[in-house]
């Protein structure tokens, strides 16, 4: 299934981005504060900067916020992505180090 991973250089964590999850999102959201997460490649690789990740963890914190339907299947699923990936960049600040993202 296409999509993107992200996964902290130099580790085994890793989390993957459905494309449909992706799609979604973007049928919804016009906020260019999202831009970081939904206008990536998905073809190509990208490499977050420490700044970026902890961007990352607001949007995540956002999205999470915003899809909290709790009977919405969709909505489920953006919440799970978006806590796995908030921790991925928790681990990967505490460590100092970066988060890739692979397209797929």
């Amino acid at each position: 299934m296409p999509g993107i991973t992200f996964e902290i250089i130099g580790e085994k964590k890793r989390v993957f981005f459905n494309e449909e999850i992706q799609d979604y999102l973007l049928k919804r959201e016009s906020e260019y504060s999202y831009n970081l997460l939904l206008h990536l490649d998905k073809y190509g690789d990208y490499t977050f900067t420490i700044e970026e990740i902890q961007e990352l963890i607001v949007i995540c914190d956002r999205l999470h916020s915003k899809y909290g339907e709790e009977f919405n299947w969709d909505h489920n699923r953006v919440r799970k992505f978006c806590l796995k990936l908030k921790n991925l960049c928790q681990i990967a600040r505490t460590k100092k180090k970066r988060i890739q993202a692979i397209g797929e």
